[in-house]
C-alpha cells in the first residue's frame, strides 16, 4: 500500500519512522545540577516562532539507497507543516501538508495524491505519528507536549546531559506510547545538540543531531541536522542543511490537488 510513495513519506514524516535499540548511551560524569533550572534554560532558549520558513538540501539514505533531496519547509506553529521537495533542477517532485490530524500528499512524478487521517500513515509506515514531535524536531526544540517528570541531569564531555527513562505525550489518547529519552545540550546556549529516543515496545529509536546553528532574529536556529531511524527491517538516514531561514516572515501555505490526479492506492 502506497509502496512507491514510501520514500517520500519517510523523508517528510521524519519523526515517525524510528527504530533499533539504543546501544551507545554513555555513562556521564556525575555533576550536581538542578533539573528544574536546566529544563527552564532549555525552554527559554528554544526556537520561538509563530511562522518558520527555510530551504533545505542534503542526502537521504533508505535501505542503502541514497538520493539528493532539496526543497522548502514552512511551519505555522501548532497548525500546519508544509514541505515541498524539488530534487531535480527546482522542479517540484512532491508536496506534503501535515496538520495535527490530517496528512495530504501530492506526488507529481506519477500524478497521484493522498488525503487521510494521521493514523492511516501510521499504519502504512508502522510508526507513531505525532505532529508536534515532527514540528519540534524540524526546529531543534524539545517536545513541549511531553511530560517533564523523572529527568536526571549531569554532564557529559562538556555538554549538559538530560536522561529520562519513561517519557510520554501529555495527551490521554496516546495508546500507551512511552519513550526513553536522552538529550545533550550545549552548555552555553542550552540548545539541543543531540536528541535520542527509544521506544521499548516496538524497539524503534530516533537520533537527531544538530551540528551547527545560525543566529536568526536573535535566536540560535539549527543550520545542519542529521537524523537516523532504524527498525528491525528498515534503516533511514537524512542529512540536511538549512539556508535562508526566517522567523515570523509569513509565507503562503497552499495545497490544492489537480483534478486530473488519481488517488494513491489505499487512499
Amino acid at each position: 500500500m502506497l509502496k512507491a510513495t514510501k520514500p517520500i513519506l519517510v523523508i517528510l514524516l521524519l519523526v515517525l519512522h524510528a527504530c533499533g535499540p539504543i546501544k551507545d548511551v554513555v555513562t556521564p560524569e556525575v555533576e550536581e545540577m538542578s533539573v528544574s533550572r536546566t529544563l527552564t534554560a532549555l525552554k527559554d532558549n528554544e526556537t520561538s516562532f509563530d511562522f518558520f520558513a527555510t530551504r533545505f538540501s542534503g542526502v537521504a539514505t533508505i535501505d542503502n539507497s541514497s538520493f539528493n533531496v532539496s526543497g522548502n519547509i514552512r511551519i505555522r506553529k501548532d497548525s500546519a507543516i508544509y514541505v515541498s521537495i524539488s530534487p531535480l533542477l527546482g522542479i517540484e517532485m512532491a508536496r506534503v501538508l501535515v496538520t495535527p490530524d490530517k496528512v495530504k500528499i501530492i506526488n507529481r512524478l506519477d500524478g497521484t495524491y493522498y488525503e487521510g487521517e494521521v493514523g492511516n500513515i501510521n499504519n502504512i509506515l508502522n510508526t507513531q505519528l505525532d505532529y508536534y514531535m515532527l514540528q519540534s524536531i524540524l526546529v531543534g526544540n524539545d517536545f513541549g507536549h511531553f511530560s517533564s517528570d523523572n529527568f536526571r541531569v549531569s554532564s557529559d564531555k562538556g555538554r549538559v546531559f538530560l536522561q529520562n527513562p519513561g517519557r510520554s505525550p501529555s495527551s490521554a489518547n496516546t495508546g500507551g506510547l512511552v519513550f526513553q529519552q536522552n538529550l545533550w545540550l550545549d552548555s552555553e546556549t542550552f540548545r539541543i545538540t543531540e536528541n535520542l529516543l527509544y521506544e521499548p515496545l516496538t524497539r524503534r529509536s530516533m537520533r537527531a543531531r544538530y551540528e551547527r546553528f545560525d543566529l536568526v532574529a536573535g535566536q540560535h536556529v539549527p543550520r545542519e541536522m542529521s537524523l537516523t531511524f532504524v527498525d528491525p527491517v528498515t534503516r533511514a538516514e537524512l542529512h540536511i542543511q538549512y539556508s535562508r531561514t526566517t522567523i515570523n516572515d509569513t509565507r503562503p501555505i497552499t495545497f490544492s490537488i489537480p483534478d486530473r490526479y488519481r488517488p494513491m492506492m489505499g487512499n
